[in-house]
């Protein structure tokens, strides 16, 4: 018997080496696996750790409350200026708007520190001091 004459040696030797070639590096569809939803999830554990340890450690340095008044501040500054931006119908002059947001905090927390003082006055307390950090 001839190796050559045989077709499933034909088939088997006759492939062309060039065409292996275009072949290499590239996997099989059916043998390659998706990524899990483990493997998946892992990153945005991480990223919410990092996230957890830079908030804990912030709490650490300034203290529970003002972390919390820090914190409170910065979402009423969102809101409002979510609202200018949605009053100027999207305007960019980011200097006109940081301003007004400016301003209408300024009234936010005027119309809080009057609403402690006459609430301890209807109540017959002195009004508690309040300490108000306006450095930037």
């Amino acid at each position: 018997m001839q190796v050559g004459a045989s077709s499933l040696a034909n088939s088997l030797f006759a492939s062309d080496p060039l065409s292996a070639l275009n072949q290499v590096g590239k996997t099989d569809s059916a043998r390659s696996t998706p990524p899990s939803a483990a493997d998946l999830a892992a990153p945005k554990a991480e990223a919410a750790k990092i996230r957890q340890q830079s908030e804990l450690e912030q709490i650490r340095d300034k203290g529970i409350y003002a972390w919390a008044q820090e914190q409170k501040l910065a979402k009423l500054k969102e809101k409002i200026r979510a609202e200018v931006i949605a009053e100027r119908g999207g305007s960019t002059d980011l200097a006109a708007i940081e301003g007004e947001v400016a301003r209408r905090v300024q009234e936010a927390m005027e119309a809080a520190l009057k609403a402690e003082v006459s609430d301890a006055a209807r109540r017959g307390e002195a009004p508690k001091p309040m300490i108000i950090d306006i450095s930037v």
